[in-house]
């Protein structure tokens, strides 16, 4: 007869030296790192693969309410509004990209048709020549 053990590490330093640290609202056993002093649960549940959420972002967008989309979908409030939030947060950085890109070939082209530009500045209305 062979017995398994199992050997937990901590998840954000590998070590070995844990202590169980009682249990969270949903029963899972909260672990305590003596190494790096992190509190958690070892292995967290992913609750909503990628296709769920996009699904319930959708009807968010299809102008159901917060609290409707909670009822319907079983999703915390505050659970589709990080989502909400981390959506928005990406998309403002691809903007960002995609306006620096857009500035940079305006200048170049600038530059290409009519020489070195040596007073180029933010004016008032955007154009950038004096």
């Amino acid at each position: 007869m062979t017995i398994k053990t199992q050997v937990h590490t901590c998840r954000k330093c590998q070590s070995e030296d844990l202590v169980k640290n009682g249990t969270n609202a949903s029963g899972s056993p909260l672990y305590h790192c003596k190494t790096c002093g992190t509190y958690g649960v070892l292995e967290p549940k992913q609750r909503y693969s990628e296709e769920e959420k996009e699904i319930i972002i959708k009807a968010y967008q299809e102008r159901a309410s917060m609290r409707g989309i909670e009822r319907i979908h079983g999703v915390c409030r505050q659970i589709l509004s990080a989502w909400l939030k981390k959506r928005r947060m990406s998309s403002l950085l691809l903007k960002r990209r995609y306006n620096l890109l857009i500035r940079n070939k305006y200048l170049c082209w600038r530059w290409m048709s009519y020489g070195p530009l040596y007073s180029v500045e933010k004016t008032k209305f955007g154009s950038g020549l004096h």
